[in-house]
């Protein structure tokens, strides 16, 4: 949305209209059905947010999701730290997919077990949890606070009975007789950007979010080796591996999946004509 509403702004700008910013929040209001209007001033006076501090933080860089400590994400807002990554719209191919996957396997699966991992501020596993029934969302992070944030947002959406959260390295709080070839779904936004590629992403990014939810090595495959690995040990037999990739990943990535012995069926999903998740069924 926000590459499509810079272009319009340029079209009226290069018009020479007098007011080329209020013509294109007029046209997106219309295309969002009148719900760009309902923001007024009263909203940051009741949330207490000082215009002035926000501007200033804003000029030095700081994503305004962090200063609002909220970020939205398929229709909903949540709680959003520099302990977290911020949500992005693409990863809403990877939600889409997972309950997908959910929905078709209903017919002979009535309980479904599904673990996000790296999980983050936990918008994933709460949009999966929120729109698929008779799903137990197993949620996990290396970061402690990363976890509390999550914490928060499953309180916040009344998701305590659906989703449940953990800490540790990958899949180290999984390591026990409950979980080992239990899980039907592992769904997984890792760290992919090459460690060569971090100094060129825009500065509101590298200087603000966090570099262990970022930083993938050499190739930013690194975490996906792991996860092709690990999740392994967890999924059942015919259970699904789902992640997200970054942009021109895919050739690399499907290779790890397509050489390894315990998967078949690899699948692409593309977002606006570009591949960002692959998913891969453990052989039964």
């Amino acid at each position: 949305m926000f590459d499509e509403f810079v272009e319009i702004y340029a079209l009226f700008e290069k018009q020479k209209f007098a007011d080329p910013l209020l013509e294109t929040l007029r046209l997106f209001n219309l295309g969002s059905k009148g719900t760009l209007a309902q923001v007024e001033l009263p909203f940051f006076k009741n949330n207490k947010i000082d215009i002035d501090s926000l501007v200033q933080k804003r000029k030095q860089g700081v994503p305004l999701e962090y200063i609002m400590g909220e970020a939205a994400f398929m229709g909903n807002l949540f709680f959003c730290t520099q302990d977290t990554l911020i949500p992005t719209e693409y990863t809403k191919l990877l939600v889409d997919t997972a309950l997908d996957f959910i929905e078709k396997r209903q017919e002979f699966e009535c309980k479904q077990t599904l673990i996000d991992m790296g999980t983050g501020c936990g918008n994933i596993a709460i949009s999966i949890a929120m729109h698929s029934n008779n799903t137990k969302v197993l949620a996990s992070d290396l970061s402690p606070e990363a976890v509390e944030v999550a914490q928060k947002n499953v309180n916040r959406f009344n998701l305590q009975e659906k989703v449940s959260l953990f800490c540790g390295d990958l899949f180290a709080p999984f390591q026990t007789a409950e979980y080992s070839g239990k899980i039907d779904i592992v769904v997984c936004n890792p760290p992919y950007i090459p460690t060569s590629s971090l100094s060129k992403m825009a500065p509101e990014i590298i200087n603000f979010e966090p570099h262990l939810a970022l930083d993938a090595g050499p190739y930013g495959i690194n975490i996906f080796r792991r996860v092709i690995t690990d999740s392994l040990l967890v999924l059942k037999p015919k259970g699904i591996l789902c992640f997200e990739i970054g942009l021109g990943q895919e050739k690399l990535v499907g290779r790890l999946l397509e050489k390894n012995e315990n998967y078949e069926q690899v699948e692409y999903y593309k977002d606006q004509g570009l591949i960002r998740v692959i998913s891969a069924i453990k052989k039964g």
